[in-house]
């Protein structure tokens, strides 16, 4: 027989379960209560002033970052928990006021439920954008359907492979195109090497390119859902990625000839080997563009102020080579000011001495 403090305890569990199941269902706004987060904390940097990096206050730039569903494999929240000392702690350690645990658990409650936004930027075109469909090819009024975030994860994870994987095509066609050159003077072995070279990194290249297409958008770089967005040089990964894919195919067509001229005749291959140091040169381009967009356009200064140094060598030497010259220099300059300014001093004491003297002869009255 249950007693009446049985059925108190059982109806205040079932009242606890009820109210968790509520909260857990209860649907987050992302206007009231997502997007106040994101202002208070993400917008000082992330806002209209920064017209190309990310922008947290644009949602198809923000959702690119979100995997609906999947707060744990979410950009967006990982960025937020992160250690103190990472320096993509998001926001930076030195920002102040810093979020609070119960705003970062909202932000993952809000992706676990799909993170559904409102406004001019709904979550139908993050989806389309995410997806591959432009509004223009959707249809009238028909809404894109988001890839599952499974698919997701596969394309994220394609997709981080691209800086691992670029630098193996570029060093193997760069080789191609040096054994190629020291093929020239007749040598069979330099030749192999430059004709297998060639192949091992055109297939590199072929894959590089294809996480390319993936890995741009992770970095807010531009994506391409359609050929007018291949064509869009607003993008910052415009040249890179163009580059990148004419060489790639370049480098196709240029194993097919090597392979033919080699088929007829293994002795006369100076065209292809001329086209190799071509690729070759193609390829160093496109890795410089690649390094532009990860390090910035000054990451070569060291070198190039090296270069300046023979090409302008009188600049060059004029140049202080260290702190302490200057100081040398100037300590040099001054002592020399010093000893020029000592020695007038001295002139002109001597001068007044002379005319104090002088006067002095004349104007005492002994001396008439």
């Amino acid at each position: 027989m249950k007693t009446p403090l049985n059925i108190m305890c059982a109806y205040v569990l079932m009242l606890f379960a009820t109210t968790a199941t509520a909260m857990s269902t209860e649907k987050i706004d992302f206007e009231s209560q997502i997007k106040p987060i994101f202002n208070k904390y993400c917008l000082e940097c992330h806002g209209e002033e920064n017209e190309e990096a990310f922008r947290i206050d644009v949602n198809s730039d923000m959702l690119l970052y979100v995997n609906e569903g999947h707060p744990e494999t979410s950009d967006l929240y990982n960025y937020m928990t992160l250690e103190e000392d990472d320096d993509n702690l998001m926001p930076p350690v030195d920002h102040e006021p810093r979020p609070k645990s119960s705003e970062i658990q909202l932000v993952s409650a809000w992706i676990a439920q799909g993170a559904k936004v409102d406004g001019a930027d709904s979550a139908d075109a993050g989806s389309a954008l995410a997806s591959g469909d432009s509004g223009a090819d959707s249809g009238a009024g028909a809404a894109a359907e988001p890839i599952s975030p499974e698919t997701q994860r596969m394309f994220n994870a394609l997709g981080s492979l691209h800086t691992a994987a670029i630098h193996l095509p570029i060093g193997l066609l760069l080789g191609a195109g040096l054994f190629a050159l020291l093929s020239l003077g007749g040598s069979f072995v330099m030749s192999d090497c430059a004709y297998y070279c060639l192949w091992l990194g055109t297939l590199g290249a072929i894959f590089a390119v294809a996480s390319g297409l993936f890995y741009s958008p992770m970095e807010h770089r531009g994506t391409v859902n359609s050929i007018a967005d291949l064509l869009d040089q607003t993008q910052p990964v415009f040249w890179h990625r163009l580059g990148g894919i004419i060489s790639t195919v370049a480098a196709l067509l240029l194993c097919m000839f090597a392979k033919a001229a080699r088929g007829r005749n293994p002795d006369d291959g100076t065209m292809w080997k001329l086209c190799a140091i071509a690729l070759a040169a193609a390829i160093g381009w496109v890795g410089h563009t690649g390094g532009e967009l990860t390090y910035g356009k000054d990451h070569y200064k060291d070198l190039n102020e090296l270069v300046d140094t023979f090409i302008n060598p009188a600049e060059g030497n004029s140049t202080p080579k260290a702190d302490g010259s200057d100081t040398k220099g100037s300590d040099t300059k001054d002592s020399d000011t010093k000893d020029s300014d000592t020695d007038d001093n001295t002139d002109a004491g001597e001068t007044e001495i002379e005319i104090d003297s002088v006067e002095g002869t004349f104007s005492t009255p002994t001396d008439i």
